[in-house]
């Protein structure tokens, strides 16, 4: 049991630190991010909340604070991923 909960949590840091990762490329190299989003057919003005809901994200599952707000982060991650 022990050996589950910590590749739980590893995996559940290196998701965290990805998405992390990514929202600061959406805020500090937003010019970057948005020749890709354009190439992509997506506004640019979607940039900087998807940067927000990406780190409200991580937040929602580091501090598992709700059940259901939990399962929505790993949602968005999901179609995040999956729509790339």
């Amino acid at each position: 049991m022990k050996s589950l909960k910590i590749v739980y949590w590893v995996v559940t840091g290196l998701l965290s630190a990805m998405m992390l990762f990514a929202s600061f490329n959406y805020i500090f190299k937003h010019g970057l991010v948005a020749e890709v989003f354009v190439k992509l057919g997506y506004p640019t003005y979607i940039i900087y909340p998807l940067a927000v809901a990406k780190v409200l994200d991580v937040i929602a599952i580091l501090t598992k604070k709700s059940g259901t707000l939990k399962e929505w982060a790993y949602a968005g991650f999901f179609f995040n991923f999956y729509w790339r």
